[in-house]
């Protein structure tokens, strides 16, 4: 009976040795398997997002070189430019008329389509608002602005404190709006379109913005201008922000060269935008033109599996990431596990009756001393009486 027990329990013992190295192995198996399938996942969702930001700003360019090919638009620019030249009083007479005097607040200016002050800006004024603010109301923009070539903003749909004053000389000379001006004034070519990164814009409320301008040339290539759009931030958030596919800590956000967010973050209400800073291993990674996927601590503190990609934005790149906590893959892992310990254990069973089959159903009750045969002179060589 004893040697029964010893029999049964090395190989019990040996069987639950083995299979908890099976078993850890198994585990790390399919934690890798899975975690493999959130990183292709991730990379998908970050290069959707990528696909879908690139679209974003195809179509605003898109739509920026039509208005300003647009003949219609030359023609009328090009008088506004002469009217606005012929009368040095001219441009204090707008900014009062549709700045300060203005009866409607800030915010809701563009309701005004005529000062009614019988002037040829206001006349001109009435034919333009009536073109740009239902484009930009309706396309989602946030300003339209017509710029001479020396920086005079002639025309905004917002009328912000930025309207009617001098981007060169003007308190808003260190802008965003005044260097995509600055650049196509010093290098006019023709189809030359300049976007600008996300900063903030002192006339609109310190809100973040960016700004997408082009040339105005006519027939014979003389500068009139720029034409420029002010982009809001919105419709690169509605992007970044969806979440659906992404799990309880999902998410995808943009960082700039000065490692800031230029979207928001899933975990806050409070916006991250340009207030956030990420300087992780991954970013570093993606604003180098690097791809990849690697685990980090991100900007939480949390450790997440990152998927990181580089974006083109004008002059300068972003990076793209798609990161999801660590902790949820594993959790993700482990819902699989009754599953595996199912088939482990099958296994464990089918090992024990194997060793019952092929060897322990034979065993005598007693298993007998064994005594080594000498095959020597005498008796004692058999081991055997008589």
């Amino acid at each position: 009976m004893k040697g029964q027990l010893r029999f049964w329990t090395f190989w019990s013992l040996g069987l639950a040795a083995a299979l908890a190295l099976a078993t850890y192995l198994a585990l790390q198996w399919n934690l890798n398997q899975y975690a493999q399938l959130v990183a292709d996942r991730l990379l998908l969702l970050a290069e959707l997002r990528r696909d879908a930001v690139r679209e974003y700003f195809a179509t605003a360019d898109a739509e920026l070189r039509f208005w300003s090919t647009n003949p219609a638009m030359l023609e009328a620019h090009a008088e506004l430019l002469d009217a606005w030249g012929s009368d040095p009083q001219l441009q204090g007479q707008v900014r009062r008329a549709y700045v300060e005097d203005n009866p409607h607040p800030q915010g809701f200016r563009l309701n005004l389509e005529d000062a009614e002050d019988g002037s040829p800006y206001s006349e001109f004024h009435a034919r333009m608002h009536a073109r740009a603010r239902p484009f930009v109301t309706q396309r989602g923009y946030y300003d339209f602005f017509l710029i001479s070539p020396s920086g005079d903003v002639l025309y905004s749909v917002e009328k912000e404190l930025d309207f009617a004053t001098n981007l060169r000389s003007g308190p808003w000379r260190e802008t965003g709006l005044a260097k995509a001006f600055g650049k196509l004034q010093s290098n006019p070519a023709p189809g030359t379109v300049i976007l600008t990164d996300m900063e903030p814009y002192e006339p609109s409320a310190d809100e973040p913005a960016i700004f997408l301008a082009t040339s105005l040339m006519d027939d014979s290539g003389k500068f009139l201008g720029v034409i420029a759009f002010q982009l809001p931030v919105d419709g690169i958030l509605s992007i970044m922000n969806y979440t659906s596919g992404m799990g309880e800590t999902g998410e995808t956000y943009l960082v700039g060269q000065d490692r800031l967010m230029r979207s928001d973050s899933r975990f806050t209400d409070e916006s991250t935008v340009l207030n956030t800073v990420v300087d992780t291993r991954t970013v570093e990674h993606a604003l180098s033109g690097k791809e990849g996927i690697d685990y980090v601590a991100d900007y939480r503190g949390v450790e997440v599996m990152s998927a990181y990609m580089p974006l083109e934005v004008g002059s300068t790149r972003w990076a793209l990431m798609a990161e999801i906590d660590r902790a949820e893959i594993e959790q993700g892992a482990a819902r699989e596990r009754p599953a595996l310990s199912g088939i482990l254990l099958f296994f464990y069973g089918l090992g024990l009756w194997s060793v019952w089959y092929w060897r322990g159903r034979t065993l005598p009750d007693e298993v007998a001393q064994y005594v080594p045969m000498d095959f020597g002179d005498g008796d004692a060589g058999t081991g055997l009486d008589g």
